[in-house]
């Protein structure tokens, strides 16, 4: 029951019928008049980003506000994956990314982490997580994948998201497993162009329909469906508009009686073809419970009436949409999201050791001799390449966080400079990176799914010339490490997965610290298959139990 529980009730017009199976956004940080007159017609739920954030206290004053005007069943989601992918920073506890705890092999942590973050979410009001996702990182070259996944062994991933699903639920949060049939087989980015998966439905149920089978099982109440296209499934269509892959795979051949969400419909794998409100009808009509147009959800709302008007939307699908939109509604009746209170980020220290634990576990040695600790009087340059924002689910406004920072507290004679994407570096910081290298006795290049930038390699090139023993830590992508490969022999190349504080702390640590008798300084394994590799991840090497 929402917080205007007295008036909820079953919609009865096309026009409330529309609003409740419509997900929609907010252009601020507080209510505007039309979201409040949306609400008040019964729209099924909002989604967060960056731009409606401010502080931790006031999230919850916002979904306390939205609460109090919603009629009827009301969920309020966001992205708040882990690793780069986040929508609310500090206070809140910046947790490794999902491939991070793919090198860990660990389900005990992957439920750890989700029910932490989903206490975190419920706290400041916020009942649904858009994850974990299940995608397989099957081509290392995808902008849009890459550390947001736990791997590319489907039964890893399978695994570990299953674990996920439980953490989630176990705080009262709804996860939504993404982005179903599977998003890692191309490297194309469905933000910007409609990707095209080839192999047929054999392939894609020998891979990628692992993970969301297993979670599924878990007892997922919701799963988000994407908009790539498959070989001998979509007839070339996106999955997000498709039958074949809605009603017959997901609710069929799986069973899945869930809630069935797309992914957000102002992606140019949908807009290049149709408008957003037509994209939502065809959507709805093709077996979606609840539709993302986001930005222009005002227009959506209109297309989706009229098509219930019309009879384009069969009344016994909507009412069996409604049904399970109410059957999660039910499921989270209990949960502390719908009536936040306590401390705004609840057992912080504890979720912060986690953090810790999952980074410390998390890291891998590719190769290379170094020896290590690093003397602390060494002569260190550190060359760190900035993120780029490779793919638009990356919020545009989140701060670095600097390994050169990080570093320079241990290493005294450490100078670093930071290489911004190409659009706003006019060069002088690659050629600060050329001259602070040439004078280094040791040079430690930190990447973020730099292979990315086609520039990088020219710079990176002059680098290795210069034959310096060199740290090449991957901040996100393992990728990189054999993309751009820097270190040689006697240097050390070092996937790390993420470029959140507990990540970076650890690798300091690896790099500088001593470690206690016994300990590994790199325990973690690559859990993505990489090119011209020796060794393909083995999911049988990974612990289930650590």
């Amino acid at each position: 029951m929402t917080r205007g529980g007295p008036r909820a009730r079953r919609p009865r017009t096309a026009a409330e019928v529309a609003a409740r199976l419509t997900w929609g956004v907010l252009p601020g940080p507080s209510v505007d008049a039309e979201t409040a007159a949306a609400l008040e017609r019964g729209l099924g739920g909002v989604v967060l980003f960056a731009h409606n954030v401010e502080s931790a206290a006031q999230v919850r004053a916002l979904t306390a506000a939205l609460r109090d005007r919603a009629r009827g069943p009301f969920r309020i989601a966001i992205d708040q994956e882990g690793g780069h992918i986040v929508r609310l920073g500090a206070p809140l506890t910046r947790f490794p990314s999902a491939m991070a705890i793919g090198a860990t092999g660990s389900a005990r942590l992957a439920r750890a982490v989700a029910r932490a973050q989903a206490e975190e979410l419920a706290a400041l009001g916020i009942d649904v997580d858009l994850a974990p996702v299940l995608d397989l990182a099957a081509d290392p070259r995808n902008p849009t994948v890459g550390a947001r996944s736990f791997g590319s062994v489907p039964n890893l991933v399978a695994r570990l998201g299953a674990a996920a699903v439980g953490g989630f639920l176990e705080a009262g949060v709804a996860p939504v497993p993404k982005h179903f049939p599977g998003h890692g087989r191309t490297p194309l980015d469905s933000h910007r162009s409609r990707p095209y998966v080839t192999g047929g439905p054999d392939v894609l149920w020998e891979q990628d329909l692992l993970p969301f089978r297993s979670a599924v099982e878990a007892e997922a109440p919701a799963v988000m469906v994407g908009h790539v296209a498959y070989e001998g499934l979509t007839m070339g269509g996106p999955a997000s508009l498709s039958p074949a892959v809605m009603t017959t795979l997901l609710r069929g051949t799986l069973d899945f009686d869930g809630v069935v969400v797309t992914d957000a419909l102002v992606m140019d794998a949908i807009t290049d073809e149709r408008s957003v409100a037509e994209a939502c009808v065809e959507a709805l009509a093709a077996g979606a419970d609840a539709v993302m147009p986001l930005d222009p959800w005002r227009r959506a709302l209109v297309a989706v009436e009229e098509a219930i008007a019309a009879g384009r939307l069969a009344e016994p699908a909507l009412a069996a949409s409604l049904r399970r939109l109410d059957t999660l509604e039910r499921r989270l009746a209990a949960s502390p999201a719908l009536r936040p209170a306590g401390p705004l980020v609840p057992r912080a220290d504890a979720h912060a050791a986690l953090a810790g634990e999952v980074a410390r576990r998390s890291l891998s040695r590719l190769g290379g001799g170094l020896a290590l600790p690093i003397p602390p009087d060494t002569a260190v340059a550190v060359v760190e390449f900035g993120a780029g924002r490779p793919s638009p689910i990356e919020s545009e406004d989140e701060p670095l966080a600097s390994l050169g920072a990080v570093l320079g507290e241990r290493l005294p004679r450490l100078v670093s400079v930071v290489i911004e994407p190409e659009e706003g570096d006019g060069g002088a910081a690659e050629a600060r990176a050329r001259e602070l290298a040439a004078a280094a006795e040791l040079l430690v290049v930190a990447t973020r799914d730099t292979f990315l930038r086609p520039r990088a390699a020219d710079l990176l090139g002059d680098l290795r010339r210069l034959g310096r023993p060199t740290v090449h830590v991957a901040l996100r992508s393992p990728y990189d490490l054999v993309a751009l490969p820097v270190a040689g022999p006697d240097g050390l190349a070092v996937a790390a997965y993420a470029d959140v504080p507990a990540t970076l702390g650890a690798v300091a640590d690896a790099l500088t610290g001593v470690p206690a008798s016994g300990e590994d300084r790199f325990p973690g394994r690559i859990p993505m298959a990489l090119p011209d590799r020796a060794e393909a991840p083995e999911e049988a090497a990974l612990d289930p139990g650590r």
